[in-house]
């Protein structure tokens, strides 16, 4: 009974929120979009009051009044300048780069502020979001002092590989005193792509080459084409010694043979039979990563796609993004 309760209250919120906070890139804050409420403190500080004033009407103590009413006074200041702080608030969102499944995606905000305003203490994060086990919290910490404009980094777990939509944005301060919450949830339309979880194996089947260039073939040791000589090192098949050079006189040398190979890889589908969709694409992912960090050229062919081999930052994110759009609707 309960859990359905919450589960009720929670759509409704959702559906409150979603028709009172359009998505925008822009959003000011204003008295339409600002909330206050007590904090534990605030609480606490009311209660104290209640009772000084209770007392001053028992023992008619005048100073007993008056520190009610200073009290009071206070809570009421406290009230106006939270909401000030974050009044005509102005954020915007920026470009975010892209992160692999599981990563920390950092959003990229920026606050501004008019010239007559100041900003203090102001708390961002998305409401509900879980701490990355490398990170120590998802809040950020700003004020809009000394400078009209700052761009701050709002961090959440990037948990689902595709196109990533960022929950709503809350902002918050209790400046000045912590007796007062102000805050608001504004919706930026921040986005990244996620790629798949790259998942390590042993890539031995794999031709990698050795000069991670843009040749079009690689040399490894064969039985084709005549390389040239090194020196004789026991245990080599004498089938394979120069018996002219040493007519000659000159010491024992080795025949060296090799095989001409395209060091033209191509990732294909097709290599990881047997893995579901989202394993194949993370082993994909893998692979992109370690081709491009050796400086190897390849290439890559997913169902319905084909990409032709090249090399270079460029080429690596074609492919990564490929992976991370593909299936999605």
């Amino acid at each position: 009974m309960a859990f359905s309760l919450r589960e009720a209250l929670n759509k409704n919120y959702q559906r409150w929120m979603a028709k009172n906070v359009p998505r925008r890139d822009e959003v000011t804050l204003n008295r339409k979009n600002i909330f206050i409420v007590p904090t534990r403190n605030g609480l606490l500080f009311i209660f104290t009051s209640g009772l000084v004033f209770i007392a001053a009407i028992n023992y008619a103590v005048s100073l007993a009044f008056a520190l009610a009413f200073l009290m009071v006074s206070i809570f009421i200041l406290s009230i106006f300048h939270s909401f000030t702080n974050l009044n005509q608030l102005t954020l915007s969102s920026r470009s975010t780069q892209d992160v692999f499944c599981g990563e920390e995606a950092c959003f990229r905000v920026q606050l501004s502020r008019s010239p007559k305003r100041r900003h203090e203490s102001l708390e961002i994060n998305f409401p509900n979001s879980a701490a990355h086990p490398t990170s120590n919290s998802t809040t950020s910490y700003t004020d809009l002092a000394a400078r009209d404009t700052v761009e701050v980094g709002v961090f959440t777990i990037a948990s689902k590989r595709g196109e990533f939509e960022a929950p709503r944005l809350r902002v918050l301060t209790r400046f000045p005193l912590g007796l007062c919450r102000a805050w608001s949830v504004v919706d930026l339309s921040l986005h990244c792509l996620v790629y798949p979880r790259p998942v390590p194996f042993s890539m031995n089947q794999l031709d990698s080459g050795t000069s991670g260039g843009i040749e079009s073939a690689i040399k490894r040791e064969g039985s084709e084409d005549f390389y040239g000589l090194r020196d004789y090192v026991p245990g080599d098949s004498l089938r394979q010694v120069a018996w002219k050079s040493v007519a000659r006189g000159q010491n024992m040398q080795i025949k060296q043979f090799v095989d001409y190979v395209d060091n033209k890889i191509w990732l294909d589908w097709d290599m990881f039979y047997g893995f579901n969709l989202e394993e194949r694409l993370s082993r994909l992912c893998y692979c992109v990563i370690q081709l491009s960090k050796a400086g190897n050229v390849f290439g890559m062919r997913i169902p319905g796609s084909e990409y032709p081999p090249a090399i270079g930052p460029d080429h690596r994110k074609k492919l990564l993004r490929a992976l991370a759009r593909y299936g999605a609707e």
